[in-house]
């Protein structure tokens, strides 16, 4: 049994001020309030005998770091060296953050970033998740892995070569046209992690 543990994305804002506003002045779409489910929510169908891990990590409308960086603590002795970590947005810039800063005493198997923003704001605030080195994420997993979309509207491709300087040993995968991965199917990383 593989254990497979996803963090999920959110956003941050500078201030407390400026979360209120954006709350205040986002428009609601009503495709948003359906039930939605992407890649994430239909990995137990493809590993349907392996757990799935979705830890809530706390306030993923106005992240911080510290408050995610206790509940990933909370779940850290319950993994097993052949678990599979995976992040998208801003659970990737998370793991890329606290690995960096707190590398495991037992890799695992794989560390899968997708969509990871590393310092650009141009797309969305990163808060206190800015990274300012991802170096040594590699001692934290056998296999380090990346992926990133060429049309990527929050998280720009020049994202991708700032953890090239840092991680140059990762496997790097770029689509074409996965915007920022929000798609029902992710085929590419069901395939990868049954290799």
């Amino acid at each position: 049994m593989k254990q497979i543990l996803v963090i999920h994305g959110g956003t941050t804002f500078p201030t407390y001020e400026a979360f209120l506003d954006n709350l205040k002045n986002s428009p609601v779409n009503y495709d948003q309030l359906l039930a939605y489910t992407d890649w994430k929510g239909t990995l137990k169908r493809h590993f349907p005998n392996d757990d799935i891990i979705t830890p809530r990590m706390p306030n993923s409308q106005n992240a911080q770091y510290s408050e995610w960086a206790i509940v990933f603590e909370k779940v850290l002795p319950f993994l097993h060296e052949s678990a599979v970590l995976i992040g998208h947005s801003m659970g990737a810039i998370f793991l890329a953050k606290y690995l960096h800063e707190h590398p495991l005493k037992q890799p695992v198997e794989k560390l899968i970033l997708v969509a990871a923003p590393y310092d650009d704001e141009t797309g969305e605030s990163l808060g206190n998740f800015k990274l300012t080195s991802a170096k040594g994420l590699e001692k934290s997993a056998e296999e380090v892995h990346f992926f990133f979309s060429e049309d990527d509207p929050i998280v720009p491709i020049t994202e991708r070569d700032k953890f090239m300087g840092d991680v140059p040993t990762a496997y790097y995968h770029t689509l074409p046209d996965r915007k920022h991965f929000w798609q029902e199917e992710f085929p590419e990383i069901v395939d990868l992690m049954k290799q």
